[in-house]
């Protein structure tokens, strides 16, 4: 049998509203697209920040575990929430991502402008 690809999808921001800690609601046509491309063939993997041993005195319960039970009371398909490395996926959909194509010039001076924010 052919392995499905995999969809690498971060937790907060793209699935749920940014409310870390907290968790916020789902955000707006996730379940419709997670079931669109579950339909598609695609394996759908969560993967958060979350679950990081950097996270555990802040956090409180077990992360991997709020993130499944969200998961399932929001009816929202998913087939693994992944912790702790950084999963293989075809693609990964995340809220802070900078896409590279060899454009190192545009990708640092964007990060420089934002920094310029930070100061």
């Amino acid at each position: 049998m052919k392995k499905k690809p995999s969809l690498v999808i971060d937790f907060d921001g793209v699935i749920c509203e940014h409310r870390f800690p907290d968790v916020g609601d789902p955000t707006e046509g996730v379940q419709e697209a997670l079931e669109t491309l579950k339909k598609a063939g695609y394996r759908i993997v969560i993967h958060s920040c979350r679950t990081s041993f950097k996270f555990k005195n802040l956090l409180i319960g077990d992360q991997f575990d709020r993130i499944k039970e969200y998961m399932k009371y929001y009816k929202l398909p998913f087939d693994d929430v992944w912790v702790p490395d950084k999963p293989i996926g075809v693609a990964y959909i995340d809220d802070r991502a900078i896409n590279y194509k060899n454009n190192w010039d545009e990708i640092t001076e964007k990060l420089l402008t934002k920094s310029r924010k930070y100061k």
